[in-house]
């Protein structure tokens, strides 16, 4: 029986990794700035070559329209579709969060103590900030975009799939019906989506 040096599986892993190379390396400039998936309870990376091709335009939009570094506009891209895919949400919508709440700024913090990308507030969410290390674990890119993703889907669950009264939780506004704060995340989601 002969013996398999190589799987077709290793393969497209081999074939993907090269590809996000040759797409990322000119984008960020140097090897080490390479941003990369970080592998969670043995999670491989799944990427295909459309994701990396889609993560590539997304960030050098970010990059350009918000003023963010090609390495940090590709990680934050890389943890939108990360946990887009973990939490079911379009990285797009993430990002639009991402965009109305701190564009792009990692250190932001706001009046009322919200911290980080997309501004989770850790006395609102004790729990899921204690399940990424504390309140000082938001300024970390992938904790916060993991955290305000999963906040996310969970409010989008408990507005039976309404998205403008999960955004209108999300931003704390479900007072004020009237808040402007879905429309401006809804347009940058579909701006975005035509990347």
């Amino acid at each position: 029986m002969p013996i398999k040096l190589f799987s077709p599986k290793l393969g497209a892993v081999l074939a993907s990794t090269v590809f996000t190379l040759a797409l990322i390396l000119p984008l960020a400039g140097a090897a080490k700035s390479l941003p990369e998936y970080r592998q969670q309870n043995g999670e491989a990376d799944r990427t295909t070559v459309q994701d990396q091709a889609r993560i590539q335009r997304l960030a050098r939009h970010i990059q350009d329209k918000y003023n963010v570094t090609a390495q940090n506009a590709l990680t934050i891209v890389s943890e939108a579709m990360r946990s887009g895919v973990r939490h079911g949400l379009e990285p797009e919508l993430i990002l639009a969060i991402i965009a109305v709440e701190s564009t792009f700024r990692e250190r932001a913090i706001s009046p009322r103590g919200a911290r980080g990308l997309m501004q989770v507030k850790a006395d609102a969410h004790p729990y899921k900030v204690k399940a990424i290390g504390g309140a000082k674990s938001l300024f970390e890119t992938d904790s916060n975009i993991h955290t305000g993703s999963r906040i996310l889907a969970d409010y989008i669950d408990d507005s039976d799939g309404n998205l403008r009264r999960a955004l209108l939780y999300y931003c704390g506004g479900l007072k004020n019906p009237k808040s402007s704060y879905p429309e401006k995340v809804l347009r940058i989601y579909q701006d975005l989506k035509q990347i």
